[in-house]
């Protein structure tokens, strides 16, 4: 038996430890960046507490764990943004930003129904920080008194943004980068990279094994990666207003609901400054963009240490001010008015 993820051994053997000792906790929280491993883990927990060999770790090849797998078990439900807008249309979809007391509802709508054909009932609640209030109290009440034979799973980015009555009432399990060494080796034996491409896209991947398996399966989104990147470096040679311009872009994207987008960008900016950061301060082989270590070299001599760190640091407020609803446009040039060169 095995739960087919990679990493995350500690996480695994929590549970494991949890489920054969029939201590296995009524709620879990599951926290990590994109792309880290938190669907499957949560998805492997579900087969782990139902699978028809009835062992701490699920088969993958039983009844069970296969509909589990395909997503069409009576007894695991699932939720979250993707369920909220799969019958909007697409401009409809773009303007949702938060999960909604409606979908909570309806996710645990018969909850205190004992279980159709499994041990336990298994509620996933995907992308549980955009939770408004009134949807993180409804849930609450479930949480206080949840039935005996229900679990509850939610997967969030990160559980600050979660009510902190929430996040008390759960088992947390905060999922860690992985090291590069770890993702390469997976993309070498999983996907047949060679020994060069699985080290470039293990340290891309800042240790999240899912966005590495994403990216190699979708070529376009990893060259409109390395476009966007090379845009993002240009604009410290060019004058103001095309940053300015790039930030109205942005925050257009940002208010028509593709927030998701401006985060990864910005997401990209931060690690090309991390990168120049850590060359400055003399630790090279920290570099995440080692295929541009020359530009990397050249960017960290050519600014002040206390430049270079005065920019990563407003990056990262920026990024704060963004998920603090604050005014996309008036952040992101706020930000451009401290890049070096600019």
């Amino acid at each position: 038996m095995s739960w087919d993820i990679v990493g995350h051994e500690w996480a695994i053997d929590i549970l494991q430890r949890s489920i054969a000792g029939g201590r296995a906790a009524h709620a879990y929280l599951l926290s990590g960046p994109a792309g880290i491993g938190k669907s499957r883990l949560a998805l492997r927990l579900a087969q782990a507490l139902n699978c028809d060999a009835g062992g701490p770790a699920p088969c993958l090849v039983c009844r069970t764990c296969k509909r589990i797998e395909r997503g069409n078990h009576p007894d695991v439900r699932l939720a979250g943004m993707a369920s909220q807008t799969a019958n909007l249309k697409p401009e409809e979809a773009a303007r949702q930003k938060d999960l909604k007391i409606d979908t909570v509802r309806d996710w645990l709508a018969d909850i205190h129904l004992r279980p159709y054909e499994a041990r336990r009932r298994v509620f996933i609640l995907h992308d549980a920080e955009r939770l408004t209030e009134a949807a993180s109290n409804a849930m609450l009440k479930t949480l206080e008194e949840p039935p005996p034979y229900a679990t509850l799973i939610l997967v969030a980015h990160t559980s600050g943004e979660l009510l902190p009555t929430i996040v008390s009432r759960c088992q947390p399990l905060k999922l860690r980068p992985l090291a590069r060494t770890v993702v390469a080796d997976a993309l070498r034996e999983r996907l047949n990279l060679t020994e060069a491409d699985a080290a470039l896209l293990a340290a891309w991947s800042g240790g999240r094994i899912g966005w590495a398996i994403h990216m190699v399966e979708n070529p376009d989104e990893l060259e409109a990666r390395q476009n966007q990147l090379d845009d993002l470096i240009a604009m410290q040679a060019q004058p103001r207003t095309s940053g300015f311009r790039w930030a109205e872009e942005r925050a257009k994207e940002y208010r028509a609901g593709e927030q998701a987008a401006v985060f990864e960008a910005l997401a990209l900016w931060q690690s090309w400054w991390r990168d120049v950061l850590m060359v400055a301060a003399g630790c090279p082989d920290q570099v995440v963009h080692i295929d541009r270590r020359d530009d990397v070299g050249q960017a960290a001599r050519r600014y002040r240490l206390a430049e270079i760190q005065g920019f990563v640091a407003r990056l990262n407020d920026t990024v704060r001010q963004l998920r603090e609803n604050v005014n996309p446009q008036l952040a992101l040039e706020n930000a451009l008015l401290h890049l070096p060169g600019g």
